[in-house]
């Protein structure tokens, strides 16, 4: 399954800052002596005019990382840091399974956030500070003393050593994807390949995600009734699903259960996910069956009062809620439900559930007390 990933400006940032650092990298080497393949005079010029493009590039990249919000992709955390560092270094080698997933809202792992970070915040900063210290600072000067270049040249050289050592093990670990040249094409398509299972968490993931930053979007607004066809074509939109089905096909695949309820209060349609949530056989047994089945006697006076609520027009999001499975066990879930519409008239309610575990539950339970 393929799943779009990288947005058009994003692969072309990447392959414009790939090559201008490239170019930069070889003149400036031949710049300092290591060999001669321009000539002096001729690498001096191109690496000066690279910097100043590389410059401009830098300046429409944080524009375009702050509008969009992709900042937030760079936020460190140390969370599963240990663990990606032992896949890296012996994990990845015995076919461990990786510890973080890639999603359009998280593309990095914990490890890759910290360096990515240290590189826009340190290292090219640096770069480019000393790089125009070079360039612009004559010494001696009577307005601006520097008795010598020696550290900035240092501190420059340095650098670009670390950047080409970064290169080295970015290009090498590109190679850890799906298949060893899929991450590369996923940065000139866009589209990132993956297994079923990865796709299956990475939709559940960015549903959630856009369930939850839709229904801040939609919930002031007078009418938000179909706010969850609204976040389904926002979800389709960011995730870009490459499948001959419809979105909705795939998540009926998903680990997220979804359901509609007529009217009348009973099923008219439920996915697999939900059926395996309430340990069932098939979805033939839970359409036709009224709601009351999924929920104990104690607990149906509630769902009654929210179903209601939902028919009315409002859209209805639980934290916890407990469910009562076919053999008799109980399972824990988060809820939101919308009204289902049809000509504009509420013929029903529908929505998702997605699962939560005991332990979860018992941290939920305990903070809402």
């Amino acid at each position: 399954m393929k799943v779009y990933i990288y947005k058009v400006f994003e692969r072309f940032w990447h392959w414009t800052q790939v090559t201008l650092i490239i170019i930069l990298a070889i003149t400036g080497f031949e710049i300092h002596g290591y060999y001669e393949l321009f000539g002096y005079r001729e690498a001096v010029m191109i690496h000066d005019r690279t910097a100043w493009a590389f410059l401009i590039l830098i300046v429409f990249a944080i524009f375009w990382h702050f509008t969009t919000g992709e900042w937030k992709q760079y936020i460190p955390t140390l969370k599963l840091v240990k663990e990606q560092i032992n896949y890296y270094i012996t994990g990845i080698f015995s076919g461990a399974e990786h510890p973080t997933n890639k999603l359009v809202y998280n593309k990095f792992n914990p490890l890759q956030r910290i360096i990515y970070l240290g590189l826009k915040v340190l290292v090219i900063p640096v770069m480019v500070i000393s790089g125009f210290a070079y360039m612009y600072f004559n010494y001696p000067n009577e307005t601006y003393q520097l008795g010598s270049l020696d550290l900035v040249a240092a501190i420059h050289t340095f650098g670009a050593f670390f950047l080409i050592v970064f290169i080295i093990a970015h290009v090498y670990l590109t190679t850890t994807g799906h298949k060893p040249l899929s991450s590369i094409k996923a940065m000139i398509t866009g589209w990132e390949e993956m297994d079923e299972k990865e796709a299956r968490e990475m939709i559940v993931s960015e549903m959630e995600y856009s369930l939850q930053e839709t229904k801040r979007n939609f919930l002031s607004e007078k009418d938000s009734s179909d706010f969850l066809d609204k976040a389904l074509e926002e979800t389709e939109e960011k995730i870009g699903v490459k499948k001959e089905n419809k979105f909705r096909d795939v998540i009926a695949n998903s680990g997220a259960g979804y359901f509609k309820i007529g009217a009348d209060g009973l099923f008219v349609e439920v996915n697999r996910a939900w059926v395996n949530l309430y340990k069932y056989e098939s979805c033939d047994e839970i359409i036709g069956e009224h709601y009351s089945l999924s929920r104990s006697e104690r607990a149906i006076t509630q769902l009654d009062e929210t179903i209601a609520k939902v028919m009315k027009g409002e859209t209805v999001e639980h934290g916890l809620v407990i469910r009562k499975c076919k053999d008799g066990s109980v399972g824990y879930h988060t809820i939101t439900m919308t009204p289902w519409k049809q000509d504009e008239k509420i013929v029903g309610v529908e929505g998702f559930i997605l699962d939560v575990d005991s332990s979860q539950a018992a941290k939920m339970e305990w903070e809402n007390n």
